[in-house]
């Protein structure tokens, strides 16, 4: 009689998830310096629409003005979206759904006049004499979202792994809010290395587990990529999304 076996298959076999994740950086379209002009959640979202297209046509280490380089100041004016069951700081990059968005060279993104910020970030243009930049449909996922805007200690470390699992999973970048010392502020994940000590950012020694890991981050003050130990964001953060192709599968 032969012996039949079978092998049970669990969902952490199949996404065995690496204790580093570095691929979309090259894909990162840096950001420009939102100044005092309260941009945040535009310039993360546009953010996310540039990397996922840069990857998508595979350019690598895009350079300013490239074919991607996308105007933030689009979202804020661009046709709003019928989005049921989106939280506030999803809705905002769905409006690349229109199907484009406005290259940087039509509509600069410059936030400072003379060290004051330059309220014409928030002025509307004539869109239809601009150069539009055609893009493909994309969609959220929610990964979490705990307390309010500006809340505090609300996340676990489990959230934290979920986040990478997810970044893992889709290969897309993470949309996160966090409180910024007592203002709500977002900024875009971008890859993870548990291997990297943190450097306790915004947050006190007590609270820091310096050997925990670190998450790549573009933020919204400039062209870089900075490394933010794990807990800043499980002390700080409050709400996670993530932006993908639509239809996209997590990768096996």
């Amino acid at each position: 009689m032969k012996k039949i076996f079978f092998f049970l298959v669990f969902p952490t076999m199949l996404y065995a998830r690496p204790v580093a994740y570095t691929e979309l950086l090259k894909y990162v379209q840096m950001a420009p310096d939102q100044g005092s002009t309260g941009t945040c959640l535009y310039v993360a979202s546009t953010g996310a629409m540039e990397l996922l297209a840069n990857k998508k046509n595979n350019i690598e280490d895009p350079l300013p003005g490239g074919k991607f380089d996308l105007a933030e100041s689009f979202l804020i004016h661009a046709p709003p979206i019928t989005s049921t069951g989106k939280s506030w700081f999803e809705k905002p990059v769905l409006r690349f759904n229109n199907g484009f968005g406005i290259h940087i060279s039509s509509w600069p993104f410059d936030p400072w006049d003379d060290g004051v910020a330059n309220q014409e970030v928030w002025t509307e243009q004539m869109m239809d004499e601009m150069t539009k930049v055609a893009l493909f449909p994309i969609e959220t996922k929610k990964i979490l979202e705990k307390g309010n805007r500006y809340s505090t200690e609300v996340l676990s470390v489990k959230d934290l792994a979920e986040i990478r699992e997810m970044m893992w999973k889709y290969k897309s970048p993470v949309v996160v809010n966090y409180n910024d010392n007592n203002f709500w502020h977002v900024v875009l994940l971008v890859g993870y290395d548990s291997r990297l000590n943190g450097d306790c950012y915004q947050i006190t020694k007590e609270e820091c587990n310096e050997t925990m890991g670190s998450f790549y981050v573009r933020d919204s003050f400039g062209p870089t990529i900075e490394i933010r130990d794990y807990d800043w964001f499980r002390v700080k953060g409050n709400a996670a999304f993530m932006v993908i192709e639509k239809g996209q599968q997590p990768a096996n």
